[in-house]
């Protein structure tokens, strides 16, 4: 799997870059880091989004991730829409919580998950746009790998620009992975703040 993720990186790695950014989200028990290139933005076409990061937790959940999403951009009765469909690789480590016989032990688990976004302009600002956006991942027992049989993700923000280049939000995350061993192990759970900056 971890030769799956280094070719992502570099087949995409290759396209043209017209911009780049990080973006940081932490909760109290989690902390995401991830390097994009042509960071999506409303007022923009559509187009296509690299993300390559990683992971953790205080439990000590490791995982490095490349997220690749294309994008488009509609407009309804006056309210603009942002519609994105793509695919997420992962690979590392899940903390096993000791309970009952088990001991505390790790898992190594490897998935490529399908996925959605999808985001409505709430506030339409030129300087101050505000953005509610939604998404899901999902990778079946077929395209998980390692321990792992399985991989699900969904999570939604609520985000404004504050100016062009940096963008706040807080938003939700739920992570699950089914392995051989065990179902539900669950990665995160919880509300996180975050800031996006493009440069």
């Amino acid at each position: 799997m971890k030769k799956v993720l280094a070719g992502v990186c570099l087949m995409f790695g290759s396209f043209g870059v017209n911009a780049g950014g990080l973006d940081l989200a932490l909760s109290n028990e989690t902390a995401n880091l991830a390097v994009l290139l042509n960071p999506h933005q409303f007022y923009q076409g559509g187009g296509s989004e690299l993300a390559v990061g990683a992971f953790v937790s205080e439990q000590g959940d490791k995982l490095a991730h490349a997220t690749l999403m294309a994008r488009g951009y509609r407009q309804s009765g006056g309210t603009q829409y942002s519609l994105g469909a793509g695919m997420k690789a992962l690979v590392g480590d899940v903390a096993i919580p000791a309970g009952g016989a088990n001991p505390e032990t790790e898992e190594e688990v490897g998935a490529l998950a399908l996925g959605f976004q999808v985001g409505m302009l709430l506030a339409s600002s030129k300087h101050n746009p505000i953005e509610l956006a939604f998404e899901g991942f999902l990778a079946p027992s077929i395209t998980s790998f390692s321990d792992a049989e399985r991989y699900s993700e969904v999570g939604a923000r609520l985000q404004v620009d504050v100016i062009p280049q940096a963008r706040a939000y807080v938003g939700y995350r739920r992570m699950n992975f089914d392995t051989n061993d065990f179902n539900n192990v669950r990665i995160d759970r919880s509300v996180h703040v975050g800031i996006k900056l493009t440069f």
